[in-house]
């Protein structure tokens, strides 16, 4: 049975939206997970995109999650729109949309270098393995395993020394490209290049890990904070949806509104 992300991400771009795959399902079409529950998807901070996809989630009677308004407005504040729908099985489809992903400098260059191919558009791989450097901890083997397939398997000595999370895998790439290895900043590489003990490199490792971790909770606590009110509101207001059967582009506009609102009281 087809993905039905993926099939759903052809129905954004034949309805004129620009869209890029990210985070799971990128994975899963790179080839390094086998599922992911949710789609995630960078679109264009583009008032043709945002209402094409509009239109696509609003056919399949899709309703908006906790998250910003699908619009370029608050996209451009680094903010998240989250919406789901049930397809035809029953099946719970779960859709995030962002303009400015987090960890990602350049935007126009990840837009460049995005990977095109069975009617997919993915974000590159450099791009997903920032991506993934997020507070779970499950996404850290992910990190490891695109990194072996586009890193060491691949010869692209970059990748491979700045992103495995396996001990022997990071020490075979440093073997292989002792004058990289020499060159780069990660305390983990420097380390085996030293001839440290594989202890050392471990807990440099997880160190490295738990930095990443806790980055990316300091950036959310400042959305939660940043959000105040917003998340008690929106739960109203959904109750009021649910009740009154309001249409997907309806409830776009209350949504708007109440952003709006509450950004000027900010």
């Amino acid at each position: 049975m087809e993905n039905p992300y993926f099939e759903l991400h052809r129905e954004f771009r034949s309805a004129g939206a620009e869209v890029l795959l990210s985070s799971g399902q990128a994975c899963v079409a790179f080839g390094v997970a086998a599922f992911s529950k949710d789609g995630d998807w960078v679109i264009r901070e583009l008032p043709t995109s945002c209402d094409a996809v509009l239109a696509v989630l609003a056919a399949h009677q899709a309703v908006y999650r906790l998250g910003a308004p699908l619009d370029p407005q608050w996209l451009a504040l680094g903010l998240t729109s989250h919406l789901e729908y049930l397809s035809g099985d029953g099946t719970r489809i779960r859709v995030d949309l962002c303009s400015r992903p987090p960890r990602v400098p350049d935007i126009e260059a990840l837009w460049a270098a995005a990977v095109r191919a069975e009617n997919l558009d993915i974000v590159d791989v450099e791009s997903l393995l920032r991506l993934k450097r997020t507070r779970r901890l499950r996404d850290y083997p992910i990190i490891g395993a695109l990194a072996e397939v586009a890193g060491l398997e691949r010869g692209v000595a970059r990748i491979a020394l700045e992103n495995l999370q396996d001990f022997h895998l990071l020490a075979e790439a440093v073997r292989r490209w002792p004058h990289d290895a020499a060159h780069t900043q990660r305390e983990a590489v420097r380390l085996l290049a030293a001839g440290a003990p594989r202890r050392d490199v471990v807990i440099a490792l997880a160190l490295e890990q738990d930095a990443q971790v806790q980055a990316d909770e300091e950036r959310i606590r400042a959305l939660q904070t940043a959000a105040g009110d917003f998340p008690r509101r929106f739960a109203a207001l959904r109750g009021r949806w649910r009740r009154e059967g309001t249409t997907l582009v309806q409830q776009h506009e209350q949504l708007k509104e109440l952003a709006q609102c509450l950004l000027a009281r900010s």
